[in-house]
């Protein structure tokens, strides 16, 4: 998510040292601190991300050090607020860090993965407001550390992920995906009362209609595509299944929003060693081949996504079934005929649909915000070359493969 329009210069987090109070040593207090823009118009379309220096002093020693801090506060727009259902998805984000993180990183750690959920950005601390009731308003922040700062990179959105920088993040979503299941399939009720109780259904409003506007002339203009082709895809939108139930081994919590800006990588050299997954607002229950296929379809390069799907599957599956194995999750249950038959359910149920509207602020060359699609003062029409190209080869692929 990110910023939606000029940042207030007078913007501040009021009570820091309360939001920080897990991170503050024994007589810390803040010092000071300091707020500008993490982000640029157009990277991101559902907060404000801040990049935060907070300057931390000890009461007895006089010692100081700095905090490098990513921070996220609500939109100030109302359209905004209205897309991304910020009341339900900002709190939705803060109990994932707060509540279930800890739950994860607790459970990796007992069962083999010393390093536990490092696949997710650490948490400094947060609100939903200063009164401690359940609504979001304008004091709302969530604290991470800033990884950017650490070395963390995102790719370019418009030309994508190469393959090794693509294997680090299916790494990351592997672990993460193996972490639910294994948690659901040997505590079940440690799942069913920490996790379940914060699983949402985020549904984009109204975008799918400016996008199916755009996207079925690009296909009847195409000599690629039958007019049978063109129902499905019609069809498809016209479902959009995305809570069909989950199968019973497949099941865990997945991020839903897997793409280039919400992945972070660190390279050594030029060799990438480890990446981070971000913005968990809309984070559900699902087979984990949602995040995996949308991850595919939006993020990898065009001159490799049609060369390189199945062996990038092939990779995904291989780790996740590693990872499960080290749980001591049985893995009789996971077979690669069941993985291929969630890839055909998942594209199928929700994430061509996903990856078609997506695209459109993915690949607009001068996108700026989701609100200015739904005012009227941005083109959803304007599709370049290069965009129409995409959806084209993403639904052939998805019709020569049997998955639509």
């Amino acid at each position: 998510m990110g910023l939606e329009g000029e940042m207030d210069s007078s913007l501040s987090i009021r009570n820091l040292d309360e939001v920080l109070s897990n991170v503050l040593k024994p007589d810390e207090y803040v010092l000071s601190s300091e707020i500008s823009p993490l982000t640029v118009p157009g990277e991101n379309y559902g907060s404000i991300m801040v990049r935060v220096v907070i300057n931390i002093k000890n009461r007895n020693t006089k010692n100081t050090r700095t905090l490098h801090a990513a921070g996220k506060l609500i939109p100030d727009n109302e359209i905004i607020k209205k897309v991304f259902d910020t009341q339900v998805t900002y709190k939705c984000e803060f109990y994932f860090y707060a509540s279930i993180v800890p739950v994860l990183d607790e459970f990796l750690k007992r069962n083999g993965f010393p390093e536990g959920a490092d696949f997710i950005a650490p948490f400094y601390g947060g609100r939903l407001n200063l009164h401690g009731g359940p609504e979001v308003d304008e004091n709302a922040i969530i604290l991470l550390q800033n990884l950017k700062q650490e070395g963390y990179i995102t790719g370019q959105k418009r030309v994508g992920l190469d393959i090794p920088v693509a294997q680090t993040a299916l790494d990351s979503l592997a672990k993460f995906h193996a972490s639910g299941i294994g948690l659901r399939h040997l505590h079940p009720d440690v799942f069913e009362s920490k996790l379940k109780p914060h699983f949402y259904c985020f549904t984009p409003y109204g975008l799918d209609e400016l996008v199916l506007a755009s996207l079925i002339p690009v296909l009847e203009k195409s000599d690629k595509f039958s007019k049978a082709e063109v129902d499905v895809v019609k069809s498809v939108f016209a479902q959009n299944v995305k809570k069909l139930d989950v199968s019973e081994a497949w099941g865990t919590i997945i991020h839903y929003d897997s793409w280039v800006n919400n992945i972070l990588y660190k390279l050594e050299g030029s060799k990438p060693v480890h990446s981070i997954l971000v913005d968990f607002q809309v984070f559900d229950y699902g087979t984990p081949l949602n995040d995996v296929m949308f991850f595919l379809f939006s993020s990898i390069k065009q001159d490799l996504f049609e060369s390189q799907i199945d062996n990038l599957l092939n990779y995904y599956y291989q780790g996740l079934i590693s990872n499960l194995k080290i749980l001591g999750v049985d893995i009789s249950k996971f077979s690669r005929s069941s993985f291929d038959q969630e890839v055909k359910m998942a594209v199928q149920n929700y994430e061509y649909y996903h990856a078609m509207w997506m695209l459109q602020p993915i690949m607009h060359e001068a996108f700026k915000s989701v609100a200015s699609l739904k005012d009227g003062t941005e083109d959803p029409t304007s599709w370049s070359t290069e965009h129409q190209n995409k959806v084209k080869d993403i639904t052939r692929m998805c019709f020569d493969k049997g998955w639509l």
